[in-house]
C-alpha cells in the first residue's frame, strides 16, 4: 500500500515487526512509547470517561465505526494510538486502513489490539506507519476518509494542523474528529490542570475547536458534544 501512498523521494524503513517508519532512526523517541499501557488502562476506562469528561466510550466506537462506515476508499487515523476505542472497527473494516502516529509504542500496542481482535492475526488491509502528523509523508489528496480520535486538543494550532490533514484528504473526502472541550466541570478543571503540565494545548470550548477546524478545512461542519468531548465531522466541498 505504502509505494502507492508514499512520494518517490521518501524514505521508510521498518521500525519494528509490521510497522513502517517515515522518521530516521534517531529521532527522538515519542513520550507515549513508555506510556501505552498505563494509557490504556486509564483512558479506556469506562469510569474515568464518565466522571472526568461525561462521557461514554461507547460513543467513542460508535463514532469511529461511522467513520469506516462512511466509504470503502482509503482511511487514515492520524494518531492512532493504541487504537484503545477503535480495534474492533479496524478489525471488521471492509476497507483499506493506514495508521498513523509518532509513538512506536502505541503503534505495537494497536498492532497487537487489533490482531487479537480479529483472530490472532493483523489483518493484510491494515497498514501501521510512525510518522508526524503535522507532516504526513503521503501524497496530495490520497485519503478517502481521515479519523482523528483524541487529538485535536493537543496542538496549540488546530486550524494548521487541521489544514495539514486537509493536504491529504480527497476533494470529495471527509474528517472526523473527536477531541476534548472545556465545557463542564469536572472536565474543564482537569483540563487546565493538564494544560499546566504540558499534557495538552490551553483548552478550548466546543465553539471555538468547531471554529478552528472549519478554518482549517475550508468547509462546514457538523457535530455534537457529550459532556467535554466533541464529535465533529466535515466533508470536503461542503462550504456555507
Amino acid at each position: 500500500m505504502l509505494n502507492d501512498l508514499v512520494p518517490s523521494e521518501a524514505t521508510l524503513r521498518e521500525a519494528r515487526p509490521g510497522i513502517w517508519s517515515a522518521l530516521p532512526p534517531d529521532a527522538e523517541g515519542a513520550r507515549y512509547d513508555a506510556r501505552a499501557a498505563a494509557y490504556d488502562r486509564v483512558v479506556g476506562s469506562a469510569l474515568y470517561n464518565r466522571l472526568l469528561w461525561g462521557a461514554s466510550p461507547e460513543r467513542y466506537r460508535a463514532f469511529a465505526r461511522r467513520a469506516v462506515a462512511s466509504g470503502d476508499g482509503l482511511l487514515l487515523d492520524a494518531g492512532a494510538g493504541s487504537a484503545v476505542f477503535t480495534a474492533g472497527a479496524y478489525a471488521d473494516a471492509d476497507r483499506p486502513l493506514l495508521l498513523v502516529d509518532r509513538s512506536l509504542g502505541m503503534l505495537e500496542a494497536a498492532r497487537d489490539r487489533i490482531a487479537d481482535r480479529a483472530g490472532g492475526t493483523l489483518p493484510s488491509s491494515i497498514t501501521l506507519l510512525q510518522a508526524d502528523a503535522n507532516d504526513l509523508p503521503l501524497r496530495a489528496r490520497c485519503i478517502d476518509t481521515i479519523l482523528s480520535m483524541g487529538m485535536l486538543h493537543l496542538f496549540d494550532d488546530v486550524t494548521g494542523h487541521v489544514a495539514a490533514l486537509g493536504q491529504v484528504l480527497a476533494p470529495d473526502g471527509t474528517l472526523f474528529a473527536m477531541c476534548l472541550v472545556d465545557e463542564q466541570w469536572p472536565g474543564r478543571a482537569y483540563l487546565r490542570l493538564l494544560h499546566r503540565a504540558g499534557e495538552v494545548a490551553p483548552p478550548r470550548t466546543y465553539d471555538a475547536m468547531r471554529r478552528a477546524v472549519e478554518s482549517g478545512i475550508d468547509a462546514t461542519v457538523d457535530g455534537a458534544r457529550e459532556g467535554c468531548m466533541a464529535f465533529l465531522t466535515a466533508r470536503m466541498g461542503d462550504t456555507m
